[in-house]
Parts: structure tokens; C-alpha cells; sequence
């Protein structure tokens, strides 16, 4: 979900982002250029608009200071919800130059209301960006299909060579942005081609003409895909400027779509990640995305293929009866009444799209639900026709399952990483941080910082002040959803920072080796019950035993970070008795977890029955703090 904000925050507004294994390593397997596409032109607009208002005064005239946490993440979601109208407006042109006057209202009504749209679309996911390019490949079919359809003859060049070489470079750009683009995009290639071999047999356009129209779209899309290629090539260092070569540059080539395809082919790779039965997209994803519509299509396909077989036996019969007699008034197939009409090639490939991208797709074995979100401007085309004619229960039930869907996914399912990373970024994220030590009996070394809900901080007692001291908040995370580091828009050069996060996820371990990790981590005073204690935030000094790279020495540490604390962020569902010490009355235990901050609601489908058993105490996400006695 934020492996693309990720690196397009990290590249474009300087913070702390997590770069992923597909982009690291000697093959990597996403391409840049559309990531900076769909991800990083939010960012690159909220950098000016924060140029803008420094200029104004309404911002504080500081280049290192960094928006915050919401604008960095409504920037994401404000610009790919107005990326996913590109659906809608597709979808209304599509139907309304192949049938004018066509009333559309219940075909838009059933795309804007989709969970599909308003959740996933709204979010910096590659799939929805790939469902907004086949969108677009839907109207360049047509606008193929309309302009092979005039009465002028030949039809006007521009009207025919610029969408087919558009449409070429679209498909390049979305198998670019996600390698499973390629087989909802198929069918729209094949169509479109067929089309003008079609119309340059029946005469419509000169073999010349459709010839040369085919050669430009192929040389469009090869060299959409050089310039992909090069522009990888370039972000990933394997090409780089070289004076002394030939032509300027030194290096190999990387092509990311092939990087990715060797990689899915290794069965060992897809079980890494999770193998599942090749019936899942079918019966498990489809329903899932699109519950009633997919009904719907499946019916409506049905219903094509007894059409189409009907029109071939009675297109045989009629030519058996002509050849048989010699009379002339037998009718053609498109003429008798008997339902058979012309093809209708933009809506044919909406059909061809979901069915070959379903069942390709359906092959591998590694499968999710986000990889079938191109299906949805294909599975609206195809089915709008019979929109208008929907019974009133189906839109009763197209609404109540779309809402559940959308408050599960959209409203509850991890909904508390963001606010989480939220409060981590105003309590433990600050370039000037005022802390005075804490003088503790045991005598431990421990500073206390006052905090504000913007993060910055004064101290109590400025003779007592220390003079700025590093501190480091250790984020263990554990049994949730990785959070976004960019979120908490912390610059990369650390020095600029006095308080930081470093985030760790112990997603993979068990119980026994998590208490390992918080009996190492560097533990403070435990607070006070009172509300006072509960608004500072204690760092202490991390002792030789308690550093978190253990092959590094005690100075190198202290000037990495002086201070630090330890934060373990844990969904409410999960038994926190395996990460917890055995009581033993005879000795005090080694740490303990004080609750500092919950969020509700936070469902984690891990232990959605243990969720269901208690929801108003379980479907929160905590963060507890890691302290001693």
C-alpha cells in the first residue's frame, strides 16, 4: 500500500522512506517513471503550495521544514481521488459516442458508488493507476471505432493514427506501472488492430493507410518503452553519464518488466510470498470487488455467448437455404429479426479485457483482490446496457453490500497505523526539543521532555536544560500493518533532527523472540499514574547491554543518538502474555508495558475472531511504552 509513497516522498521531499526488495538489489522489478506518475506529482504539488505560502508569510520561511503528517497524507489521497474521475469521464465518453442520447444515469451511479472506486481508487495504489489507464485505452478504442465508422472515406488521418498510437503508448506505460496491466490490456491491442485490418479489407481505408497506422503504433510503443527503460536505467545507476565512451554513457540497461517476470516465474519466489488455489480470483477476488455487478456480468456474458450462438446457427442455416435455392429474398443474419446485430468492437474488448484478465491472471498461483481492480471500467462497459433494466432489489442490495465493504475497508481494516504514525510523528519527531534531567533515586540516567501537540517542546526549568540533546524513539512493531516511515516526515539528514523515530517491524517473529527484543531495548523510568508524569515523555541514557546494533561502540552510539526510548505497537487483539516476563514475587520483573496511546477503530483481520468476541475492546491499535521500575 505505501511501497510507492514510500520512495516518491522519500526522493522528492527529502523524509525517511522504506525502499522495498523490489527496489533494491541488481534486478529491480518497478519501474520509476509511472510511481512518480500517480505518486510523486501529489508531493511535488504540496512542495509548492508550501513555496507558496512560505512567500505569503503563512508559513514559517524555513526550507528544512517539512509539511506535516496530514498534509503529506491527504495530498495522496485528495490527488488520486480526483485521478480516479479520469474512470468516470472515460466511461461517459465511451457510451456516449458509440450510443448518443444512451441514458447513462444508472451506469454512472453504479461506478461512483462502487467500493472500488471511492476506496481503492482513492488510494496510491499501481493497480488503480493501471485501472485508470485501461479507462483511458477503453476511449481510444472508440475513438478508433468511431472514426473507421465515418462516411467520409478514407477517414481523416489525425482521427485515426493519433488514438491507435496513443493507445499504444498508454498500454507500454501501464504494463510499466504494473506487469499485471498486460493481460486486461491484450484484448483492447488485438481489437483495435483487427479493426483496421478489418477496414482495410472491406476497402473502409487503404491497405497503405492501415499499414502505415499499425507501424506507427508499434514504433509509439517501442519507444514509450525505451524511454521507460532509459529513465530506470538512470534512477537504478546501472546507466550513467561516462565521458570517455562512445556515445556518453556507460552501463546496461534495465528493464524492470523483465526483472519482474523472471521473478514471478520462480515458483519459489511466489511462495515466499503466499501460494493460493487458481480458483481464488473467480470465486474469492471477483466477488469481493465487485459482489452484485459480478453477478451481473457473469449473467450478461452468459446471455453473449447464447447470442452469438444463435446468430452463427442461423447465419449457417441461411447460407445452407441460399445455396440450396435460387431465391433471392432470403434476408442476411443482421436483417431478420432474430436479434443479431453489428459488432460492437469497443464493447467486445470490454468483455475480452475482464474475461482474459481474470483467467490469466487466475493461473499464477500467487493471487490478491488488488490485482482484478482493472476489471472495473471493463466489467461497467460491458454490462451497461442492462443497467437501465436492473430491478429495484438489485439496487437495494448493490447499496448495502457496497457500504459494508467500503466502512470494512476503508473505515476499519488497519485504520489506526496512520493516526499512530501520526501521534509518533507529534510526540517523538522535532528539531529543537528542550529536556531536563531526571533525578531518579536508582540513579539512572534519564532526561524528561515536556511535549506539544506540534511536537516541540520546552523545558521545565531552563537552568536545569540540557543543551539539546539527540534522542531516539525505537518503534517495535508487531503483529500489525508496516507503518509508512514518510508519514512521519522526518528528514533523511538526521543531524537536522534532536528527536527522531526508527521504526522495526517484528512481524515474523513469535512471542519468546519479541520478549528477547524488549528485554535488550533501552528502558526509562516507568511514569506515573497521574496526569502530569503522563505528559512528559522520559528518555534514558542506552547502556552497552541495551544497544540496538550491538556491533557498534559506546561512543559511536552516544553520537548517534544520547537518549533514547522504546515504543511496541501492538494491535489490542493480540495476547500480550508471550511477550511479557514470567511473574516471579521473588524478583521485580525485567520490564514492563505502560499504555501511552490507542486508537479505535483498528480490526486486524489476523484476529478478526477475537475482534468479533470483543469489538469495543479489542479493535484498537496500542502503543505501549517499553519501562522499568
Amino acid at each position: 500500500f505505501f511501497q510507492a509513497p514510500e520512495v516518491a516522498a522519500s526522493d522528492i521531499l527529502g523524509v525517511d522512506g522504506v525502499r522495498t526488495w523490489e527496489f533494491t538489489g541488481a534486478n529491480p522489478i518497478r519501474s520509476i517513471v509511472p510511481i512518480y506518475g500517480y505518486s510523486g506529482t501529489p508531493f511535488i504539488l504540496l512542495r509548492a503550495v508550501c513555496a507558496v505560502l512560505r512567500l505569503t508569510g503563512l508559513m514559517k520561511a524555513d526550507a528544512a521544514q517539512q509539511p506535516s503528517t496530514l498534509a503529506v497524507f491527504w495530498a495522496q489521497r485528495l490527488f488520486m481521488a480526483c485521478v480516479s474521475l479520469v474512470v468516470d469521464w472515460c466511461v461517459c465518453r465511451v457510451i456516449a459516442r458509440r450510443y448518443p442520447g444512451a441514458r447513462m444515469l444508472p451506469t454512472m451511479l453504479i461506478l461512483a458508488s462502487s467500493h472500488c472506486l471511492v476506496v481503492f481508487h482513492t488510494r496510491p495504489f499501481g493497480n488503480a493507476a493501471a485501472s485508470v489507464l485501461l479507462a483511458l485505452g477503453f476511449d481510444l478504442v472508440s475513438q478508433i471505432e468511431c472514426a473507421l465508422a465515418q462516411q467520409q472515406r478514407p477517414p481523416p488521418l489525425l482521427c485515426l493514427r493519433q488514438p491507435f498510437c496513443l493507445l499504444a503508448a498508454v498500454g507500454v506505460v501501464g504494463v510499466f506501472s504494473h506487469v499485471t496491466f498486460a493481460p486486461f490490456f491484450l484484448p483492447l491491442a488485438l481489437v483495435a488492430g483487427t479493426m483496421v485490418v478489418f477496414s482495410a479489407c472491406r476497402g473502409t481505408v487503404t491497405t497503405a493507410h492501415a499499414l502505415v497506422t499499425l507501424a506507427l503504433g508499434t514504433g509509439c510503443a517501442a519507444l514509450t518503452a525505451l524511454g521507460l527503460v532509459l529513465a530506470d536505467s538512470v534512477y537504478y545507476g546501472t546507466l550513467r553519464y561516462d565521458s570517455r565512451a562512445v556515445f556518453g554513457v556507460a552501463g546496461t540497461l534495465t528493464c524492470t518488466v523483465v526483472n519482474n517476470l523472471r521473478y514471478n516465474s520462480d515458483a519459489g519466489n511466489l511462495a515466499a510470498h503466499g501460494l493460493h488455489a487458481r480458483y481464488m480470483h473467480l470465486a474469492v477476488s471477483m466477488p469481493l470487488l465487485f459482489g452484485p455487478l459480478y453477478l451481473l456480468a457473469v449473467a450478461k456474458l452468459w446471455a453473449s455467448v447464447k447470442r452469438i450462438s444463435r446468430c452463427f446457427c442461423t447465419s449457417t442455416a441461411t447460407t445452407g437455404a441460399n445455396y440450396s435455392s435460387s431465391s433471392s429474398s432470403s434476408a442476411s443474419p443482421r436483417s431478420n429479426g432474430d436479434g443479431c446485430e453489428a459488432v460492437d468492437f469497443t464493447m467486445l474488448s470490454a468483455c475480452l479485457s475482464v474475461v482474459v484478465g481474470v483467467l490469466v491472471l487466475s493461473l499464477a498461483r500467487h493471487q490478491e483482490p488488488r490485482f482484478l481492480l482493472p476489471a472495473l471500467p471493463g466489467i461497467i462497459l460491458f454490462t451497461w446496457r442492462w443497467h437501465r433494466l436492473l430491478p429495484a432489489y438489485f439496487w437495494q442490495l448493490w447499496a448495502v453490500y457496497n457500504l459494508a465493504v467500503a466502512g470494512i475497508f476503508g473505515g476499519v481494516h488497519q485504520a489506526g497505523v496512520v493516526p499512530v504514525v501520526k501521534y509518533l510523528a507529534d510526540t517523538s519527531v522535532a528539531r529543537e526539543l528542550g529536556c531536563v534531567p531526571l533525578n531518579l533515586p536508582s540513579g539512572g540516567d534519564n532526561v524528561v521532555c515536556a511535549h506539544t501537540a506540534n511536537g516541540r517542546g520546552s523545558a521545565s526549568d531552563d537552568s536545569l536544560a540540557l543543551a539539546f540533546p539527540r534522542l531516539k524513539t525505537n518503534v517495535l512493531l508487531y503483529a500489525t500493518y508496516l507503518a509508512p516511515r514518510h508519514l512521519l516526515v522526518q528528514n533523511r539528514q538526521h543531524r537536522q533532527l534532536q528527536a527522531r523515530v526508527a521504526m522495526t517491524d517484528l512481524v515474523s517473529m513469535d512471542g519468546g523472540q519479541v520478549q528477547a527484543v524488549l528485554r535488550a531495548s533501552v528502558l526509562v523510568r516507568c511514569p506515573a499514574d497521574t496526569a502530569a508524569d503522563a505528559q512528559r515523555t522520559v528518555f534514558a541514557r542506552p547502556s552497552s547491554s541495551s544497544s540496538s546494533s550491538p556491533t557498534q561502540d559506546t561512543t559511536t552510539r552516544r553520537e548517534a543518538a544520547e537518549y533514547e526510548r522504546t515504543l511496541l505497537v501492538v494491535p489490542a487483539s493480540t495476547d500480550l502474555s508471550p511477550l511479557l516476563p514470567a511473574n516471579h514475587s521473588s524478583s521485580p520483573s525485567p520490564f514492563e508495558l505502560r499504555l501511552l496511546y490507542s486508537h479505535a477503530p483498528h480490526v486486524n483481520f489476523d484476529h478478526i475472531q477475537t475482534v468479533l468476541n470483543g469489538p469495543f475492546s479489542a479493535a484498537r491499535l496500542d502503543v505501549y511504552l517499553v519501562c522499568g521500575g
